[in-house]
């Protein structure tokens, strides 16, 4: 594979599309998964297209009311997270009177189970200290999101796992190297990473950078699997 097949393979470039109700919306894709990053004008609905996968959300920028089944919330940015099995219907209305930023990953790769919480929304479990980075961890049965703080002249040191890990940059800029391939994300920029294959980050710019790193299964904390009855 030539350097210019594996960019596009760990930095896939945006697919856009301008929706009739105003809403804007990134896409990126690398095989079963898909990352949109939806720009939301007031009033603005934004419905899945598809509910046959499953679907994890995050407001990134403003606040939106989110139903996913018959649960309603009001989301505001990197409050909290909702994750929608199969099957069950989601919908986001912009009710505030700004532009709102949501990120959704949708996933349908078969042999995989999507469960979801009690629920469907996911408060943080934890934030601390990690390579020098703030981070807020949210976690259900398959999935886990850490939302990092990547300082200036920090870095997260190359390294491998088992886990498939996918990135989104949410402010500033930061360079991402997956398999020696390096790429500087900039805001709605998104990674994939397959799991052993390797990778690492360093933001060597002034300001703070900011990514959502997303594990599948969940890395750094394990949910204890319920036996069968």
């Amino acid at each position: 594979m030539n350097s210019q097949a594996r960019e596009r393979l760990y930095f896939p470039a945006a697919d856009l599309a301008l929706h009739d109700n105003g809403i804007r919306t990134e896409s990126y894709r690398r095989d079963d998964t898909v990352v949109e990053v939806s720009f939301l004008p007031p009033g603005a609905v934004l419905a899945a297209d598809s509910v046959a996968g499953a679907r994890v959300g995050m407001v990134v920028r403003g606040e939106l009311t989110v139903t996913v089944g018959e649960v309603t919330k009001l989301m505001k940015a990197e409050g909290d997270a909702y994750v929608a099995p199969p099957n069950v219907e989601s919908k986001a209305v912009n009710t505030s009177a700004e532009e709102t930023i949501a990120l959704v990953i949708k996933r349908n790769k078969p042999g995989e189970a999507y469960n979801a919480p009690a629920g469907y929304f996911l408060e943080p479990i934890e934030s601390r200290k990690f390579v020098g980075m703030d981070v807020t961890f949210f976690l259900a049965d398959w999935v886990e999101l850490m939302i990092a703080d990547i300082p200036a002249g920090g870095e997260m040191p190359y390294h491998k796992h088992n886990h498939e890990q996918i990135g989104v940059c949410l402010d500033g800029r930061y360079e991402m190297t997956v398999e020696e391939t390096s790429y500087e994300l900039v805001f709605g920029s998104t990674y994939f990473c397959a799991g052993q294959e390797g990778h690492g980050a360093a933001n060597p710019n002034e300001g703070l950078a900011r990514s959502l790193n997303i594990f599948i299964p969940p890395r750094y904390h394990r949910v204890p699997q319920v036996a069968a009855e």
